[in-house]
């Protein structure tokens, strides 16, 4: 699969794509996430996001549930990889090797946050990405996220 277009229409074609889908977990997620920056800079690609937490993200506390925020960290670090992928590299975006999500404070309904999001080193068969998610107003760091990904994409003469 190739993907063309500046720095942030490839990123915003991924996020289009999941905010179409109501057929997954992450349609839960998406339609919530606006796209706020990317750096396609060497030798950490960063992406930022901003995420208002719904009634549809609660626990029982009235504060985003820590499956929601996994699930916001999953796919959102994966973004910066659009900025490097390309036909047999990291073109399909992997799947999940490891996902580690710390956190820190409660995140309740009707925060905005900031999700920044960067590659910390990427190869031709795993990557290594971080994410931090943070209050909007006052940049509290409300979790953070370390994940590890696996390139699942078919030698190019099979794509």
């Amino acid at each position: 699969m190739e993907i063309t277009g500046t720095p942030e229409e490839r990123v915003q074609l991924f996020l289009d794509f999941a905010s179409k889908s109501d057929k997954n977990w992450q349609s839960r997620i998406s339609p919530y996430v606006k796209l706020l920056s990317v750096d396609a800079s060497a030798p950490h690609p960063s992406v930022v996001f901003s995420f208002t937490v719904a009634e549809c993200h609660n626990n029982a506390s009235d504060n985003m549930h820590g499956g929601a925020i996994a699930t916001l960290f999953d796919w959102a670090t994966s973004m910066p990889l659009a900025l490097v992928c390309r036909p047999g590299y990291w073109s399909f975006m992997g799947v999940s090797r490891s996902l580690n999500v710390s956190y820190l404070r409660p995140a309740p309904v009707g925060t905005e946050c900031v999700v920044e999001c960067e590659i910390v080193s990427v190869g031709k068969r795993l990557a290594m990405l971080r994410g931090t998610l943070r209050r909007r107003s006052d940049g509290a760091i409300l979790a953070i996220c370390n994940h590890d990904k696996v390139n699942t994409d078919p030698p190019v003469g099979k794509l």
